[in-house]
């Protein structure tokens, strides 16, 4: 893997703060990188992986890894209480969704809370992991990204082929993974060094493509997942969605899981 160190480099913010490690196969980088923390790793360690067999996304769901794709984490010992840990997610969204951009020329946008969608599909999914002190702040966090580079040999599995996009729907030009890679975290750590940016906040809120959309807000009821109508407002500072239900309630969700509403 030296050789795709050193094609990243050419593309890595000199001082960037990150060491990499490059793995062909893992279960899942989140998973490897919570038990290096846990064993004191300092801040910055990245590893970077073509592909995973236990890949994880929110809620518990599977994250599935062909080699077609870019999946990698990254250490982050942030000083904040776990309640802000969502803007880990949001700056990675908004350092995705610009790096895209500066590999592609095209326009990538974000699905509130932390999915990024290119061409009408979702090519990424983030996750933030955090593990907390005695005090209740983080100790450290594991940051995961995983982009669909190429569209699978195949496609994709049936269960996803209805939202699921890549990148690139044939195979990617030379040097755009690695590029991909460098400029994700070149702006990921721009961010990371003031999270409460209203720079940041700003950026996120252009890049959210829900604003002024229709959409089902679920909550779960009896073990059953139901979708409440709503029409999204806003997204607020702190990275809240703002929506206003049928009966002109309004309400800002800080968690949870929202879909586009079709008639």
């Amino acid at each position: 893997m030296t050789h795709e160190h050193e094609k990243i480099k050419a593309y890595l913010r000199k001082d960037l703060p990150v060491r990499f490690d490059f793995r062909e196969e893992v279960t899942s980088t989140n998973t490897l990188l919570k038990q290096i923390g846990a064993a004191g790793e300092a801040e910055g360690y990245v590893m970077v992986a073509r592909r995973q067999n236990s890949g994880r996304g929110r809620l518990g769901r599977s994250f599935l890894s062909p080699d077609s794709g870019i999946y990698m984490s990254v250490l982050l010992r942030p000083k904040m209480p776990v309640t802000e840990a969502v803007r880990i997610t949001c700056a990675a969204g908004v350092a995705v969704a610009e790096a895209i951009r500066e590999v592609t020329g095209r326009e990538a946008v974000i699905k509130w809370v932390n999915d990024v969608y290119f061409s009408g599909r979702k090519v990424c999914g983030i996750l933030t992991e955090s593990v907390l002190s005695g005090d209740g702040s983080i100790d450290y966090a594991v940051l995961g990204i995983g982009i669909n580079l190429e569209t699978p040999e195949g496609g994709f599995d049936e269960t996803i082929q209805n939202i699921a996009g890549a990148v690139y729907e044939g195979k990617a030009p030379e040097g755009a993974r690695e590029q991909l890679i460098a400029e994700v975290w070149n702006r990921f750590f721009t961010y990371y060094e003031d999270l409460k940016s209203p720079e940041l906040s700003k950026k996120y809120r252009e890049l959210c493509f829900l604003t002024g959309r229709d959409v089902l807000v679920y909550e779960t009821t009896d073990g059953q997942s139901i979708g409440k109508p709503a029409r999204v407002i806003t997204v607020d500072d702190d990275f809240g969605l703002t929506v206003r239900y049928e009966s002109g309630e309004t309400e800002t969700l800080v968690s949870g899981e929202v879909s586009v509403r079709t008639v």
